[in-house]
């Protein structure tokens, strides 16, 4: 049985209900989920980009709603009134809350076996990774010239191949 019709807000939230829902089930995926950056942009082709309106989001008439830091409080609270399940992913600045945020999803869209063959996946994968650059100094710069360091997601995916963050601050 297909789990609720899911609508995601923001190209974070995007990542998990493409990993975890049948396509059948996505009724709307953020307008950047097809971007560049985007890991599942290939998956996107022929699912519908919703914009954050209130409109928009009752027009694809979704059961739930996934989010990470899309959509002010206003609308969030206008689609729980009528009757839509928010469902809003927790700070991952780690992969154990990644994995929590994986699990929580799953859950959600019915799809627990899924979940957690994406986190088993997802371990081996640091697994193999683990201790790479043992020891190295690392500095991680944007384009516009922020850096970030300890506390963030950054940080633990350079941890985990076993660079050292040059910045000690979370940026």
């Amino acid at each position: 049985m297909a789990g609720p019709r899911v609508l995601s807000l923001d190209q974070c939230s995007d990542q998990y209900v493409l990993a975890l829902s049948q396509r059948s089930q996505i009724v709307g995926l953020s307008t950047r989920a097809d971007d560049r950056d985007s890991s599942q942009r290939a998956q996107v082709r022929g699912l519908p980009l919703v914009r954050t309106t209130t409109e928009a989001i009752l027009g694809a008439r979704p059961e739930l709603v996934v989010r990470y830091w899309g959509g002010d409080r206003r609308l969030l609270a206008g689609l729980e009134h009528r009757g839509i399940q928010v469902l809003t992913l927790s700070e991952a600045n780690s992969f154990p809350a990644i994995a929590q945020n994986i699990r929580t999803v799953a859950v959600e869209l019915g799809a627990d076996a899924q979940g957690e063959a994406l986190i088993a996946d997802m371990q081996a994968k640091l697994a193999r990774s683990a201790g790479a650059w043992p020891g190295t100094r690392t500095l991680y710069l944007t384009p516009g010239g922020a850096t970030t360091g300890r506390g963030t997601l950054v940080a633990s995916i350079l941890e985990a191949a076993g660079l050292v963050p040059a910045a000690q601050g979370q940026g």
